[in-house]
């Protein structure tokens, strides 16, 4: 009898799990339905999925561990320890989230300024003959002469499809930007080095008008013009000197991740 009592003290009811399964089911229904593309809601949430889908999780988290790990029955300081676990997990991600805000959004930009130059040669012995071995990077394939590049914007997502381009110095480059999207307008602008974030800036200034590119910006290179939904837009231009450049999006708030390397050999 002191078993019976302590096991209905500390676990739901019958009725309460039922209860429990109907409301996680329909629940997990509406996740569904929001991302659903049948159902052509996701076309208009926009970016606002996110929140509402981490909120319905959220609530689903809540109740599993109230009554399927019993927390709500238990002693109080049981919780305290899972609630404190879970406040570390929430830091280590907002910490992880702060240092990405903290390289601006490119990390890549950071760790090329302070690369160092790699180069091995190595002597190996094949029959008795010294041969030297040169290890170096790949690096992706240079086009020579007049180029045709396209860069597609990867669906809904703000992103392109591909992060790095390359030509040669002085050659014709044409470049060509297809949007698919059924809802985002995006540009692409070559820009200097490190300078994508603060184009975009002064490009929002300059309004849709300009395309989101401020007009004589020395930083940069060329420009298409705003491709709405499902359009292109393409700029020809001359490659210029061999460095390392970048391509991105300045509509206002697409440059933090759209953006990729134009790399001028």
């Amino acid at each position: 009898m002191a078993h019976e009592t302590e096991h209905t003290s500390h676990h739901p009811s019958f009725n309460q799990y039922v209860l429990i399964a109907i409301v996680l089911f329909a629940i997990t229904i509406v996740e569904f339905v929001l991302i659903w593309d049948t159902a052509r809601i996701v076309d208009h949430l926009g970016p606002s999925k996110i929140p509402l889908l981490v909120a319905l999780s959220a609530v689903k988290f809540a109740i599993v561990i109230m009554y399927y790990m019993h927390l709500k029955f238990d002693n109080r300081l049981l919780g305290a320890v899972f609630i404190a676990g879970l406040a570390l997990a929430f830091l280590v991600g907002m910490a992880l989230i702060a240092l990405f805000v903290g390289f601006e959004g490119n990390p890549r930009d950071y760790a090329e300024a302070r690369a160092l130059p790699y180069a091995e040669h190595a002597e190996e012995t094949v029959g008795g003959e010294s041969t030297e071995t040169n290890h170096e990077t790949d690096t992706p394939p240079v086009a020579a002469g007049p180029v045709a590049i396209a860069v597609s914007a990867a669906g809904e997502t703000l992103a392109f499809d591909i992060s790095s381009i390359s030509a040669d110095s002085g050659s014709e480059v044409t470049l060509t930007l297809d949007n698919p999207s059924a809802n985002n307008a995006h540009n692409l602008v070559i820009v200097t080095a490190g300078t994508k974030d603060a184009v975009a800036a002064d490009g929002t200034a300059a309004g849709p008008a300009n395309d989101w590119v401020s007009p004589g910006d020395s930083r940069v290179i060329a420009h298409t013009a705003l491709a709405g939904p499902g359009a292109s837009a393409n700029v020809t231009f001359e490659a210029p000197s061999p460095g390392t450049y970048q391509f991105v999006c300045t509509f206002p708030g697409h440059n933090f991740t759209m953006f990729g390397d134009f790399i001028v050999k």
